[in-house]
Order: C-alpha cells, then structure tokens, then sequence
C-alpha cells in the first residue's frame, strides 16, 4: 500500500506526453477516472464504457473482482470520454479496451507485467528518479487521494474505492490522527 499517487501536475505532464499513443492515452484517463485495481481495468471490455447503441457512457459500472460482490459506479471524465471517442469508437462490444500490439490476434488484454510497464516508463520519460515509488496502485490512488484532499470526505472515497470499511480507505489513503486532528482543529463551533 506505500505506492504514491501521481499529483496534479505530474498527470497534465503525462497526459501531454502519451498524446500520439492512442493505447496509452486511454489507459492514464481510464485509470485515473475509474480508480481500478489493476486486473479489474485491464478486464473491461468496450462494452463498459459505449453503450449498444455507440454512445459513450457516462457512469461505468464494474463488478470489483477482489470482492466478488461490490459493483462500483464511477463518473466518466471529459478526458477519459475524448480519449474513448478517439480509440474505441467502431470496436466490438465484446473486446477488451486495452490490447496491446501482440495481442491483436489473441484478443487478450495487455498483462498487468505490462501495464506496470508502461507506468514505469511514463515515470522515467518525465525524470521522476525514484520510479520503484509509483506502479498500477499509483494509478488507482490518485483521484481517490485528489477526492479526500478536497472534501475530506473518506465515506464517498470509500464508496467509489469500493473498500468495505472507512478505516481501511483511512489506511489506504494515509490519514492520519494528526491530519483529524488538524481538521477538528480549523473547525470552531
């Protein structure tokens, strides 16, 4: 769980690089939007995220595998639509939305070995000198830890994390007691 979210800044950076990369444009803005474990991104299928009719959903919804029970529902960002209306459009609905170049004959889903990969390499390109700090879960932290810095609100982040306790999400999103505390602290009744 010590794997650190990327920051505003670092994702507009990336976002500008991966541009003219249609697989892994889709897969930072899906990412970040979707707040996915990793093996659940990777198994999302296009139908997902474009209806029958070929309209871009607005809200995905996704069966969380770790769980086997929680059924998440996450807004689409702008970002993650234009990237969707981009590089999905035409597709099948039953094909998976990140296949890799190899995998076009297999129509197998890029492996979370190369999802890791590709973060890792985005983390290099733009100078980060620790990249060991950011990975998968990175990618899945940083809306969530974006969502808490501005609302403090751990029970929503649950709910879109998909974690059964609010004491987990804390865990997860590293608060704590003096980050309470400071909150308590700015509040005056």
């Amino acid at each position: 769980m010590g794997k650190s979210p990327l920051n505003e800044n670092v994702v507009k950076t990336i976002r500008r690089m991966v541009q003219s990369k249609p697989l892994h444009s889709l897969l930072l803005n899906l990412s970040i939007d979707l707040m996915l474990r990793g093996n659940d991104l990777l198994k999302l299928k296009v139908s997902d995220v474009i209806t029958e009719a070929g309209t871009i959903k607005d809200v995905v919804k996704v069966k969380m595998k770790k769980t086997g029970k929680t059924t998440i529902a996450i807004p689409l960002s702008d970002n993650s639509k234009r990237s969707i209306q981009e590089n999905l459009l035409g597709k099948e609905q039953d094909d998976f939305i990140f296949v890799g170049q190899k995998s076009h004959y297999t129509k197998k889903p890029i492996t979370i070995q190369q999802y890791q990969r590709i973060i890792k390499s985005w983390m290099t390109e733009i100078g980060v000198e620790d990249v060991s700090v950011f990975s998968s879960h990175s990618m899945r932290k940083t809306k969530a830890s974006f969502l808490y810095s501005k609302t403090n609100n751990v029970e929503a982040v649950r709910r879109l994390l998909g974690h059964n306790s609010c004491t987990a999400t804390s865990s997860y999103l590293g608060v704590e007691d003096s980050d309470a505390t400071e909150l308590a602290k700015s509040i005056n009744i």
